[in-house]
């Protein structure tokens, strides 16, 4: 007999819940204990899911689901051994999951705990699967895909809406991606009982299903990048809506308009492309010669009045008690909105 072991990670939340269903599923399991650290890291939860898995089901298999193991082990050593410990001592019989959602933010950088389990779940015999959630323009597919797995028809436009009003038009890699998922099959299920049994259609869409796109800082200064009005606009609103910190918001683009700033005048001065990468962008040649091109969009008067701006703002915002989204709200509309652009240099 071997034990039944699984690790599945990622950054979709849904196909995460979805893999733990078909494990337990397929293992039989008549019971399933969960358990999520409280902290990180936190030893206690790491037992308690030895526990749970050396526990004896009375008509099946015990499933012991520990939930972001990564953060149960933290950075303690301790703590880490005796993680990869739980995995190489399964008792045979035993039945254990690993779940670990990561930020979508972070999808690309995976913690080296991860690859030291991964490493000992698939040296102990077990399944290591990962679950990333569909990245910008792949939502439309994975829609259509899971509508056919439940049995639902749908348009293509009404599901390339669909994707869009949850967010998966945006491009941005601070946008987090973990609930799109289980949202497109929430509002799949809802669809269909509207649409009684017809393809589902874009005005079906439009008429059910609210925007619910996530705010994405770079959304709003990628649009000011571009000089792109309507998109800083719709971005702007988005993060407000969203919650995001006003002062946070204007640091960034305050941030950003003073490397154009600086960017357009070493151009303009003929600076040597090595030098001006060193001064604006860390050395990234790349995002040096971006940045130049945004700042060719604008005039330096422009940009420095566009500093100006947000410096009053702040200044509004801090001594006179201004309301801060309609004090940054005001910024866009007088120096963005209200601006007309200026040609792009070659």
């Amino acid at each position: 007999m071997t034990a039944w072991l699984l690790l599945v990670h990622g950054d979709d939340g849904f196909a995460i819940d979805q893999a733990l269903r078909a494990f337990a599923e397929e293992v039989g399991a008549a019971e399933r204990t969960e358990v999520m650290p409280g902290g990180s890291p936190d030893e206690g939860a790491i037992d308690r899911a030895r526990l749970a898995a050396a526990s004896v089901g009375m008509f099946g298999p015990h499933l012991a689901v520990l939930r972001q193991p990564v953060r149960a082990a933290g950075r303690s050593t301790t703590a880490g051994d005796r993680l990869l410990a739980l995995v190489e001592g399964l008792p045979d019989g035993a039945a254990l999951a690993l779940a670990d959602l990561r930020s979508s933010r972070d999808a690309a950088r995976p913690p080296a705990m991860l690859k030291r389990l991964t490493e000992a779940v698939a040296a102990r015999g077990g399944t290591v699967r990962e679950a990333n959630a569909p990245r910008a323009g792949e939502l439309p597919a994975w829609i259509r895909g899971r509508a056919q797995q439940l049995g639902i028809a749908i348009e293509p436009r009404a599901a390339a809406v669909l994707a869009e009003r949850i967010g998966g038009a945006l491009r941005e890699s601070d946008v987090e991606r973990g609930e799109q998922t289980r949202i497109a099959d929430s509002e799949l299920g809802k669809l269909a009982t509207y649409a009684g049994g017809r393809p589902i259609g874009a005005a079906d869409v439009d008429a059910l299903v609210a925007d619910v796109r996530p705010a994405s800082i770079f959304a709003l200064t990628n649009a000011l990048e571009r000089r792109e009005p309507a998109a800083a606009a719709a971005a702007l609103d988005q993060a407000l809506r969203a919650g995001e910190p006003v002062l946070r918001l204007m640091a960034v683009l305050q941030g950003r308009i003073s490397d154009m700033l600086v960017a357009r005048e070493l151009s303009d001065a003929r600076t040597d492309p090595t030098q001006l990468a060193r001064r604006v962008a860390g050395g990234n040649a790349n995002r040096a010669r971006h940045l130049v091109e945004a700042a060719q969009r604008y005039s330096p008067t422009e940009l420095e009045s566009m500093l100006r701006g947000l410096f009053d703002a702040d200044l509004a915002i801090k001594v006179d008690n201004n309301d801060e989204s309609a004090a940054l709200t005001a910024w866009l509309g007088e120096h963005l909105l209200g601006g007309r652009p200026t040609r792009s240099r070659a």
